[in-house]
C-alpha cells in the first residue's frame, strides 16, 4: 500500500478515536469534571509521550535543534490547535445548545478548504467542492435529530455559536499550520512542542474559568479513562494527524474529519443505547459517499504550453 494510503487508514482510526472522546468525556464529566480541565488533562499527560521519541532519537537526528528556526509556526500550532480551538469549542457550548455546537462545528472543513487555497496552494478541483459538499450535508443531517434540535434563540445562544464558530476557524488555521509545519519537521516534533506551547494557556484558562479542584475528586475509573485519552486519543491520534499531513492535503484531511460524527453516531448506538433516527443514516451515507469523493479526487494537472514555433 501507497503511503498515502497508509495515511488514510490513519485518518480512519484518528476520526474513530476522536469520536470516542465524546464517550470518555461522558465518563468523567459525570463526576463534575469540567471541560476545560478535562482538555488540560489530556494534553499534559501526552506530553511526555510525546517527549520519549525526542529524547531518545535526539542524538541520531537533528529535530532538537529545528525548534528555534521554527518556533513562530510551533507557537502558531500550539495556539490555534490546542488551546484557542478547544477552549472557544468548549466555553461556546457551555452557553449554546448541544445541537448548534455539533452543526457549526461541521464549518472547520469549509475554512481549511479556503484557507488553503491562497496558503497553501491546493486547488479547490470539482472532485473536491463535491466531496466537502457532500460531508458537510451529511454531517449537519446526523446531527440535526429531533431530540437535540433547540427551535428557541436568544443572545445568549447567538454569542455561544459565534465562539464556537470562532473555534472552527482556528481548527482550521491548525490544519494549515500543521501541513507548513511537516514540510521543515517530522510528526512527532510538531505534535510534542505544540502540545508543550499549549499547556500553560490551557491551566491558566482552566484555572480563570473553572475549578481546578475537582481533579482531586476523580475516581480511579475517571484517571483511567483520562490517562487513556491523553495517551491515544491525544499523543497519539495528533502525531498521526500531522503525519497524514505529509502525504494528504491539509484541506481534504479536514473534509475527512466529517467522519467524526458518522464514528459518533455509531459508538453512541452501541455503547451509550442511544436512538439513531433515520435522517441520522442517510446523512452517514452522504458524509462517507462525500470522503470518498474527497478521496479520489486529484490535484488538477498544470496546463502545458505550446511550444514556440521556429521561424
Amino acid at each position: 500500500m501507497s503511503r498515502e494510503g497508509l495515511a488514510w487508514l490513519a485518518i480512519l482510526f484518528i476520526t474513530a478515536i476522536w469520536a470516542s472522546s465524546l464517550i470518555m468525556a461522558k465518563i468523567v464529566f459525570a463526576e463534575n469534571m469540567t471541560p476545560i480541565v478535562f482538555v488540560a488533562l489530556r494534553y499534559t499527560i501526552a506530553c511526555p509521550f510525546l517527549a520519549l521519541p525526542i529524547l531518545v532519537t535526539r542524538k541520531r537526528t537533528n529535530e532538537p535543534r529545528r525548534f528555534k528556526p521554527n518556533w513562530r509556526v510551533l507557537l502558531l500550532a500550539g495556539l490555534s490547535g490546542p488551546f484557542f480551538s478547544q477552549t472557544l469549542q468548549y466555553l461556546g457550548l457551555n452557553i449554546t445548545t448541544a445541537s448548534d455546537a455539533l452543526l457549526l462545528l461541521n464549518l472547520s472543513p469549509v475554512f481549511a478548504v479556503l484557507l488553503a487555497l491562497p496558503i497553501l496552494s491546493e486547488q479547490i478541483t470539482g472532485g473536491k467542492a463535491a466531496g466537502l459538499l457532500l460531508a458537510t450535508l451529511g454531517a449537519m443531517l446526523i446531527v440535526m435529530n429531533p431530540v437535540s434540535v433547540d427551535p428557541f434563540l436568544n443572545a445568549t445562544r447567538i454569542l455561544g455559536d459565534l465562539v464556537v464558530i470562532f473555534s472552527t476557524f482556528f481548527f482550521a488555521i491548525n490544519g494549515i499550520i500543521g501541513k507548513i509545519a511537516v514540510r521543515t519537521m517530522n510528526s512527532i516534533t510538531v505534535t510534542f512542542y505544540s502540545t508543550l506551547i499549549s499547556i500553560p494557556f490551557l491551566w491558566f484558562s482552566a484555572a480563570v474559568f473553572e475549578d481546578i479542584s475537582v481533579i482531586l475528586q476523580l475516581s480511579l475509573l475517571s484517571w483511567a479513562v483520562v490517562i487513556w485519552v491523553g495517551i491515544v486519543n491525544t499523543a497519539l491520534a495528533f502525531l498521526l494527524y500531522y503525519e497524514s499531513m505529509r502525504y494528504i492535503e491539509a484541506s481534504k484531511v479536514q473534509i475527512a474529519l466529517n467522519l467524526i460524527a458518522v464514528w459518533g453516531v455509531a459508538m453512541s448506538f452501541l455503547f451509550l443505547h442511544e436512538a439513531i433516527f433515520p435522517l441520522q443514516i442517510l446523512g452517514g451515507i452522504i458524509t462517507i459517499l462525500g470522503v470518498i469523493i474527497t478521496q479520489k479526487s486529484r490535484r488538477p494537472r498544470p496546463t502545458l504550453e505550446p511550444p514556440e514555433e521556429i521561424s
